[in-house]
Parts: C-alpha cells; structure tokens; sequence
C-alpha cells in the first residue's frame, strides 16, 4: 500500500498434529534469575554497554516486567516454570508490539509460519550488538532452564537502550545535515529544524544502507523532498513540535543532552502516533466491506482497486500476486477474491521508519483482546465456557460488548476443545483462527505454514528491479474492477450460508513447541498432560517504507450496523 502510492507519487520504481497434551507448570517458584545473578548480568551488560546502558535498562526493567506479567502467566511453561526458546521469542515479540508497534527483524518467523518461532533463539536480538561472552550468558540460561519473566524483561530493555543509542547516532547525523556541532545551544526554531531532519531520515532511511553514517548531503536531500515524498509530513511535523514542548525545558534554549530526552519520548510515542494512520486506513476498507455472504473483515478486491481508480486513494494498489503471498487475500470463492482488512493492515507494505532493528508497522488489534483473555485466565487454557462467557465482555472497534454469538461460533470453539481433550489453548493456531472469525475486523486470519511468504516490499524489489511484483498497473486494475461478478445475496439462516461465511476454516492445527508427553507425580493426582507452547501472530513484520496515504476519515455504516449483519 505505502509502497505502491510512494512509487506513484514521488517516482522511486528505481529504488504436530496438535494432539499435544497441555503442560501445565510445575509447583514452586520458577528458576530465573536470582537477585544476585540478576545483579552479575546487569554487571557485564556495563563492562560490555556502559554504565549508562545498566542505568537505562533497569529504569525500563520495571516498567517491561509488569506489562509482561499477565502474559508470561498464561504461558505454557517447562518443567522449571520458564518459557523455552519459541515461547520467549514470541513473547518477546508481543511485547515490542504492545509498547511501541515495533515488529523485530531478527525475530521474525519464516515466512510468517507460526512453527517457526522454534527456528530462531530470542537472544538473537543482540547478535554483532554485544560481545559474544554476554549473549552466551542468556543462552546458556535458555540452554539450562529456559527464561524467566525477569529474564525477558533484562533482553528488551537491552534491546531498547540499543533502540536508543541508534537514534543518538542517527541525531548525529541530523546535527551535522543542518551544520551543528554537538556542544551547540540551540534555538527552539533550530532544534524543531533538526528534529525535522532527524525525522525525514527516520522514515525515508531506507533509501540508504545505514542511515546513521548517512553523510550530511543525503540527509539534506532527504529533508528537502520529505513534504513532496510523505503525504502526512505535515501531520508528522504537528506530533514532532508536540512532542518537542512536553518534554523540552520551558526556555529559549536546548542542549543536546535536552534533544536526547526528546527524541527518546518520540521514540516512544511515535508508534502510537503512526497507528492514527492505520486506523483511517481501515475505516476506508470497513466503509467498504463486503455485505454478501463471508464477508465479515473482508473487501472485494474489485472495490478495493476502485477506491484507487475512481477515488484517487493510489494507497491501495498492491498486485494480486503480492497480497496472495502476504496472506491479505481470501481466495475461497476465486470468482471474488477478497482483501482480508486485518491481514492487509498489518502487512509489511503499511510499515513506516527505518531501523536496523525493527520497522514501525500498524498496532495489532487482536492483542488486545488476547491479552485480556490471558489477564482475566492466567492460564495456558481454559475450558470453552469460560471463554465464552468472556468474550461478550471483551469489545473492539467494531464489535459491541454484551453481544450474542453466533451458532457457528459456539460450534466451532467446541471442535477447538474436541480437539485439545476438552480446553482450548489460548496460543495455537485453532485458537487464533476462531478469534479471527469471533473479530474478522481486528484478529488477523492465520495461514497454514507454507501457503504465504510474506516479503517486504524493498527485498523484492531488489530482487526483481520492477515493481510489478508489488504494485498493480491501473490497466490490471480498471480490468478486475469491470470483470467484478454481482454480490452474493446473504442468507445466514441456511446451511449453506454458514459454510460459505466461513469458507477458510480448517481443523488444521500448529504448535510453535511441542514436547514429547511427561508423565507427573502421582501425588498430583494428576493425569499425563501434553506441551504446547506458543503460536505465532499470522502476520509478516516490518518494511521500511514510506506510508503516504493522504486519507480522510470514512463514512460508512457504524460498528453497531455492520456488527448486527455479520452476526459474529
């Protein structure tokens, strides 16, 4: 989408079987870090990092565990009550989502497959970032007991003072461009003018291989074709200047110790502040949404080009091919293909930001409303009534709370249970699809392992030198629009009306972990349980790219409306 408009507008085209028992965690408390193993590691985080890293770290450390917490309850836990190496690095995932809308390189899954977060190791965020010595000491830990909450909260605070000593390199880079020296006072009207500089590299950095050694020149050109490049600079600017007098000091003057504070609190807001974007972006394609039979969180892909043939909205033009292998497209009926709203949202062509860690990419939904699931359960299961009972309480932007589900909802969590001996895990892939369909505009539909391969928009285009395989041309478009067939009259009551609302669903089933059968003390009086660790989110990471939408706020039919006639 950001992709394929950015190239309009500012002409860049040459740029286990599942029948795992359920392990639940043993008595006693886990083993993780102790105080003073806590205190060691911290220790040679500053011999390798700096005292300033182990001062930045642990004043995160608090703020990270206490959001990890209700998360890290509802985990399916080893035999030493931690999480092993697929369940810390999706949990580790969750979390950078949740805080900022940062998707992680370095943990995303392969081709998006939920089973492969059992192929890379969480630690794997500090790779050529640390000295070998002091990311062994956390595989080692992984290795022995797996890790603990404390233990998840010290990986990401180190990842995000590392998140921040980029940004003070990159704020080198915007000094330099605008002819400053670190040791400079600066003017509120010069500091805004390097915050705009700082700004444009941060978002349009990918034009360039590292943009915190981006010479002074490129970052110069880069601030001056910003306005024309990104639609919402203009926007952008207006969340920088408010950023900058809620954090600035109340004088006429700054230091650059001064602009770290800000930009470390535009760091930290920004992701929120881009989110505003996607959710105009999906008022758009819900104004727009499919009213015949299936399709709830869906938009017909013949309406969806029109909006950018007949409305000039050019941000939704990516090729058919390209949303088929981002898993943004129901192919279920191929005469009327369609564009799965929560799939398309999250994909990697509506990231922003450019970072050698991570991309800014639309906040996910659908966390949410798991992780009130696991508040409220603290438990890697719960039985289908429990959930049922919960979900009424639980609301979205377009589902109402108190609201009645449907027959086949209630039916299909049953098969959910069936399938698992009676719970339903709250972290496999049966669990996620029914979420989809329980909120088809907010939870993403997750794809079988090998039936997408999400790629950001830049690698294939690097790949191919063509923008074909990413962007429609309008003359494909304006041909799928007139080849549109008549919409499908809706008849929910029938049999067959249920099948085709959900012509997706399969009873297939994917584990992240999975571990051989154990028996327990027979003093437990408990019987053999299987292990199931954690799914992946069914949706690709970062890009970083441009997101130039340019978009107004939709008018359309409430949440309440389209609610009722989805029956969901």
């Amino acid at each position: 989408m950001a992709f394929a408009s950015l190239l309009f507008l500012g002409g860049l085209a040459t740029l286990a079987e599942a029948n795992s028992f359920l392990g639940r965690p043993q008595s006693g408390s886990a083993i993780g870090l102790s105080a003073e193993s806590e205190h060691a590691l911290l220790h040679e985080l500053e011999i390798a990092l700096g005292s300033g890293h182990r001062h930045a770290t642990e004043k995160r450390l608090k703020r990270i565990e206490q959001r990890l917490n209700p998360m890290f309850a509802a985990m399916t836990k080893n035999s030493h009550g931690n999480l092993d190496q697929a369940a810390a690095g999706y949990m580790l995932h969750r979390i950078f989502v949740q805080r900022h809308g940062w998707f992680i390189r370095s943990l995303e899954p392969a081709g998006g497959s939920m089973a492969a977060w059992n192929t890379s190791s969480p630690t794997s965020i500090l790779e050529e970032r640390v000295p070998t010595h002091v990311q062994e000491l956390f595989e080692k830990r992984l290795g022995e007991h797996g890790l603990s909450v404390k233990d998840i909260a010290i990986l990401a605070g180190t990842l995000e003072h590392l998140v921040h000593s980029e940004s003070l390199e990159r704020l080198n880079v915007a000094y330099d461009a605008q002819s400053f020296k670190k040791d400079d006072v600066l003017s509120e009207e010069e500091a805004l003018k390097v915050l705009d500089t700082y700004m444009s590299i941060y978002i349009l950095g990918f034009m360039h291989t590292d943009n915190t050694t981006m010479p002074a020149n490129t970052a110069q050109q880069l601030h001056a074709s910003i306005n024309e490049m990104y639609p919402t600079w203009n926007e952008t600017q207006q969340f920088l200047k408010e950023t900058y007098q809620s954090v600035a000091p109340k004088r006429d003057y700054l230091y650059f110790n001064e602009m770290e504070n800000v930009i470390a609190e535009v760091g930290e807001r920004y992701g929120r502040f881009q989110d505003i974007e996607c959710r105009m972006l999906k008022d758009l394609l819900v104004a727009k949404e499919d009213s015949s039979v299936g399709g709830a969180g869906r938009v017909r892909i013949s309406d969806f080009y029109k909006m950018a043939i007949q409305e000039g909205r050019w941000q939704f033009s990516e090729s058919v091919s390209y949303m088929r292998q981002l898993g943004a497209l129901d192919e279920s009926d191929p005469s009327n293909p369609r564009v799965i709203i929560p799939n398309y949202i999250s994909g990697p062509s509506n990231c922003v930001a450019s970072s050698a860690y991570y991309s800014v990419c639309c906040l996910d939904e659908c966390e949410s409303i798991l992780g009130r699931l696991e508040e409220t359960i603290g438990a890697p299961e719960a039985s289908p009534s429990t959930i049922l009972a919960l979900i009424p309480t639980i609301p979205s932007a377009t589902v109402p709370s108190d609201r009645t589900l449907s027959p086949w909802l209630l039916h299909r969590l049953q098969e959910v249970a069936k399938h698992h001996d009676g719970s339903v895990p709250l972290h496999v892939h049966l669990f996620a699809q029914w979420l989809h369909y329980a909120y088809p505009r907010e939870c993403q539909f997750p794809h079988v392992s090998g039936t997408t391969s999400p790629q950001r928009p830049e690698d294939i285009l690097a790949a191919s030198n063509t923008t074909e395989d990413v962007s429609a041309s309008e003359k494909e478009m304006h041909r799928i629009v007139a080849a549109a067939p008549p919409l499908k009259q809706r008849t929910p009551e029938s049999e067959a009306g249920a099948s085709e609302e959900s012509a997706l669903w399969s009873m297939d089933e994917e584990l992240v972990v999975w571990r051989a059968p154990q028996e327990t003390q027979a003093s437990a009086g408990l019987g053999t349980f299987r292990t199931v660790a954690m799914v992946g989110a069914a949706a690709s990471f970062a890009a970083a790219l441009v997101r130039t939408l340019g978009m107004t706020t939709s008018k359309g039919k409430t949440a309440s409306e389209s609610t009722m006639k989805y029956y969901v």
